[in-house]
């Protein structure tokens, strides 16, 4: 569709939106299905281009190196070589690559290992596609401590410990 085609209807004040590039992703989780659905879910909604799957953390390394994404979704509870161990790793290999760990796990133990080993955010994995949205959308905060503060906070309070 050529750029000429699009039309906003805005007041005179309003600005257009800004048409953002989608990011070129890798998506980590250890089930077929589970990462199967991600990618759907992905490509479906148009949140990211999904240029590479994973099942493991050493496969995941392994295609960082040859797929070159923006960002990496990793599944944090994995067999093996752990999401928050390939999250660390990655954080070193490819520092601007950006690392989202999705997880069902929201005590505040497991936010606090996630603080350092190089991840941007931590998100709940059911609510995935609306907490990446939002933090996508988000200018990245320089502190590391803040860097799992957005997704965290948008937690159910039933699941918040």
């Amino acid at each position: 569709m050529p750029l000429t085609t699009l039309a906003y209807n805005l007041k005179s004040s309003q600005k257009p939106p800004i048409l953002r590039k989608r990011m070129r992703a890798l998506v980590v989780d250890d089930s077929p299905t589970i990462l199967h659905a991600i990618c759907a879910l992905l490509d479906h909604r148009k949140i990211v281009q999904v240029v590479g799957r994973a099942e493991s953390g050493s496969d995941a390394l392994a295609a960082v190196k040859d797929l070159r994404p923006e960002l990496v979704l990793i599944d944090a509870d994995m067999p093996g070589v752990s999401g928050l161990r390939t999250a660390l790793v990655l954080s070193q290999m490819s520092p601007l690559t950006e690392i989202i760990l999705m997880s069902m796990d929201v005590t505040p133990q497991f936010r606090a290992a996630c603080v350092g080993c190089g991840a941007y955010a931590v998100i709940y994995k059911p609510k995935f596609l609306s907490e990446l949205a939002v933090l996508l959308d988000e200018e990245l905060p320089p502190d590391p401590e803040k860097l799992l503060q957005p997704a965290i906070s948008r937690l159910p309070l039933a699941l918040e410990t």
